[in-house]
């Protein structure tokens, strides 16, 4: 009996995307470590195979739509399936495809129906609509769909997916323990906090900002890549005058990036977007306290193992940030919550939920030739 061949689509991502590089470079780390059986041979599918780079005529398409107001899929998969022999696949990441075997489909966030209003969710090629539109084909054709937690289960109903064809698996734990801490010539003396997520609106540096103008004892440091907003960021730091406490470090490396969470005074992060996020699970790997916007995904992950602000309060930012400040006991608990709340998040376990997915896909996919 021959195995069944499940495609690996993993989009190609670099260490600037931040977060999704992160995520994607653990799960095919996982993948290649799964045990290989006889029943199942996993082929992951390079990006230069099947990138829309490589469908001219399909973006051309796309864009006449587009035009007309209708959004079909960015890529034609059924032609690398059939040239590759895959009876199925599995999605790492969100794709907007056109595909005719059994697929696993990977779901980070509906962020355009959780916060629509936001110009990353309304405009450039991921706009609303197209969003929607993958939400909409995607999810219901997926044999099964990978969500993070019970929040993002909820949002994945939305679209009409059953509970029984969805898996939870929490992020997997980043693993620092290869990876030097190199502190930056420019880390602060003093204290600070940590704010590592691109210079997106929706990840809400503007309110830490404000509540760094209540809170004149402490720094911020803001590292991630400009996705445009970081003009307008500056410029609240002048008119703020807290420009000389804040730090704007651009793209890190893994080493500064670990020795920014360890001399930090707590992880500052105020994302408006859930369900889920890498940078809390960072930071509890590497005894950092922290500090979330209060959303039911970010309890989910860390339950008591952080402090929990409204997201859109700077009072509120600033009092927890004064609390840190002020009681080492209370950061050192929270470090220790937080290593407690994601102990069974490892990458072992990812890997089993996935090599059980994947098992069941290729059972299913035996009933027919």
């Amino acid at each position: 009996m021959r195995p069944i061949r499940i495609g690996i689509f993993q989009r190609e991502t670099s260490p600037a995307d931040g977060g999704a590089d992160t995520l994607l470079q653990l799960v095919s780390a996982q993948l290649a470590a799964l045990p290989r059986t006889g029943a199942v041979e996993l082929v992951p599918v390079p990006w230069a195979q099947w990138s829309f780079r490589r469908q001219p005529w399909r973006q051309l398409r796309v864009r006449l739509a587009r035009a007309a107001g209708v959004e079909i899929p960015w890529v034609d998969l059924r032609g690398v399936c059939r040239d590759l022999k895959l009876d199925a696949a599995y999605f790492a990441a969100p794709v907007y495809a056109e595909i005719d075997v059994p697929f696993v489909f990977t779901l980070w966030d509906a962020g355009h129906r959780t916060i629509p209003d936001f110009p990353e969710m309304r405009t450039g090629r991921d706009s609303w609509a197209q969003r929607e539109a993958m939400c909409r084909r995607m999810l219901p054709q997926a044999g099964c769909v990978v969500v993070g937690n019970r929040t993002g289960a909820a949002e994945v109903a939305l679209f009409g997916v059953p509970p029984e064809r969805l898996a939870l698996l929490p992020f997997p734990n980043p693993d620092f323990s290869a990876v030097a801490a190199t502190p930056p010539a420019w880390q602060p003396s003093r204290p600070y906090f940590l704010c590592p997520a691109q210079l997106w609106p929706h990840k809400n540096h503007a309110t830490l900002l404000h509540a760094l103008a209540l809170c004149p004892e402490a720094e911020l440091v803001f590292v991630g890549s400009d996705k445009g907003n970081g003009a307008h960021l500056r410029a609240l730091a002048d008119e703020l005058k807290v420009a000389d406490r804040v730090r704007f470090g651009g793209f890190v490396s893994r080493g500064e990036l670990k020795a920014l969470y360890q001399g930090a005074a707590a992880l500052a992060f105020a994302s408006l977007l859930g369900p889920n996020n890498l940078p809390p699970q960072e930071a509890a790997v590497l005894g950092c306290p922290m500090i979330l916007s209060d959303l039911p995904g970010h309890r989910e992950q860390l339950g008591e193992g952080a402090l929990y602000a409204s997201p859109l309060d700077p009072a509120v930012w600033a009092a927890s940030m004064r609390l840190i400040l002020a009681k080492p006991a209370t950061r050192d608990g929270l470090a220790q919550r937080a290593r407690e709340a994601v102990a069974g998040c490892t990458a072992e376990a990812y890997a089993a939920g996935l090599g059980r997915l994947l098992a069941g896909l290729a059972t299913q996919r035996r009933l027919w030739a």
